[in-house]
């Protein structure tokens, strides 16, 4: 066994198409540290621009919080150029995205080139050029009969095969992943610490898992099927369903099975509440000061402030639903895309990079944690809690003859002291915390591996060596 993996390492290391891969390797992995530089860069530009401003102009009407930027993105960006930087604060928890910064208009769905998306689409698709000749190239040369009559095992033969493919691909993926972190830690060596290594060596066990997949698959198909063509048009298209289709149908299928309403159609259902909820409390307020109940511009002021702000803690209630059915949209399309391995590689390594959305929702969860803290804060200063919304409220009352508007009361901003205003600070999981957010994609990558393993082993005992 061991003469047929060296047979089989010292064939492909003279093949034109791993010279290919080395070169494409480099390129892509020197893009990509060199890409990644420069956007860390722009991105502790501006968060240490937000954290300064915070620090010389605290504010008890609006904050801001910012998300730390992740060096690891290199590895899985995670969406990030789709994610907000970080909210803007009011009182009783109204966060408001930041924007996210420029956009490729032009081109707004080019895919980031990290480690994640290097590895899934150029190194499975490298790994299934390598298996797809495994067995059925041995058969149609005439050495699959030569080879197995001797003491060599059929099961023996595929695990050769199989060690020999992973060993052949995985010098190029090292070599260009040391490539991609040379260039980062020459450029930007405050990005990469001790304690990211093992994050980095967990990413490449991770892809020698994912890409085993692969290499099992195209090890079965070859086995089954005779000619080398038909096995290779048969890998083609499952690569295509496993990478390109079963990750994107899965946004579309999200949209059809859940049933969200959209941005206008939210916006226009806030009319008939604040008909319902604001207009009515007034009118009953206008009632009140008809019947004399309320005679003085203080008394009147505090009752429409109240029912000002019962309306806009309906209007955030109505905003908040609407994004937690956008979240379980999100959330629907991402598990449906777990039926596809390539998506599964995807997710586990946003895990281990501490990227995507779930970095985003532990960042969410931190703000409106912090969120009561600057509540009691401008209460303690302040003295009094005003919320607002999207919306703002405003009409016009007459009193003992006399005309005067009524508005939505506003955050009032403290003059005195702010030394003390409390500063944000973001939540960052260990490692192993990591490690357990992507164990349902890791036991969905082991399932892939058992079941196509175990195809593999029962395609090659049945296969007819003529």
């Amino acid at each position: 066994m061991i003469t047929i993996i060296r047979r089989e390492i010292l064939e492909h290391l003279q093949s034109l198409q791993f010279l290919i891969l080395i070169i494409l390797s480099i390129l892509l992995f020197g893009m990509n540290g060199w890409v990644s530089v420069k956007k860390h860069r722009e991105q502790m530009t501006r968060y240490s621009n937000g954290v300064k401003g915070i620090a010389q102009n605290p504010s008890t009407v609006e904050t801001y919080l910012y998300m730390h930027p992740n060096p690891l993105v290199l590895l899985a960006d995670g969406g990030s150029k789709y994610q907000p930087p970080g909210y803007s604060l009011g009182p009783k928890g109204k966060l408001t995205s930041l924007p996210s910064g420029p956009k490729n208009f032009k081109m707004p769905f080019v895919p980031e080139l990290d480690w994640a998306f290097i590895i899934k689409v150029v190194f499975s698709l490298y790994v299934l050029l390598l298996a797809f000749r495994g067995i059925s190239g041995e058969k149609e040369i005439g050495t699959l009969r030569l080879v197995l009559s001797n003491v060599l095992r059929r099961n023996q033969l595929l695990i050769a095969k199989y060690i020999s493919i992973i060993v052949i691909t995985g010098i190029p993926l090292i070599l260009g992943g040391l490539v991609s972190l040379c260039i980062v830690s020459i450029l930007l060596p405050q990005a990469l610490s001790l304690s990211v290594v093992p994050r980095i060596g967990l990413m490449v066990l991770l892809a020698f898992f994912y890409l085993s997949i692969f290499a099992f698959l195209g090890l079965f198909v070859s086995s089954l099927v005779g000619r080398s063509s038909v096995v290779l048009l048969i890998l083609l298209s499952v690569w295509i369903l496993f990478v390109i289709v079963v990750p994107n149908v899965s946004g579309i299928l999200s949209d059809k099975l859940t049933s969200v309403p959209s941005e206008f159609q939210t916006a226009r259902q806030v009319g008939p509440i604040l008909k319902e909820q604001v207009w009515a409390r007034i009118d009953k307020v206008k009632e009140r000061i008809k019947r004399g109940e309320l005679t003085t511009e203080e008394a009147i002021k505090k009752e429409t402030d109240q029912a000002f702000e019962e309306g806009q803690e309906d209007v955030r209630n109505h905003y908040a639903v609407y994004e937690n059915a956008m979240k379980r949209r999100a959330n629907a399309a991402r598990n449906l895309s777990r039926f596809s391995p390539t998506a599964l590689f995807q997710f586990a390594s946003e895990s281990l990079a501490d990227t995507g959305p779930r970095r985003e929702e532990r960042f969410e969860k931190d703000a409106k944690a912090y969120s009561s803290i600057y509540d009691n804060y401008i209460l303690e200063k302040v003295g009094r809690l005003v919320g607002t919304s999207y919306w703002s409220f405003g009409s016009s009352i007459t009193v003992n003859e006399k005309y005067f508007r009524i508005d939505s009361p506003y955050p009032q901003e403290y003059q005195g002291d702010k030394s003390d205003f409390p500063r944000f600070a973001e939540s960052s999981p260990n490692l192993p915390h990591n490690v357990q957010e992507a164990f349902l994609d890791l036991a969905g990558l082991s399932l892939w591996n058992l079941i196509l393993a175990m195809l593999a082993f029962w395609a090659i005992s049945r296969c007819d060596v003529r």
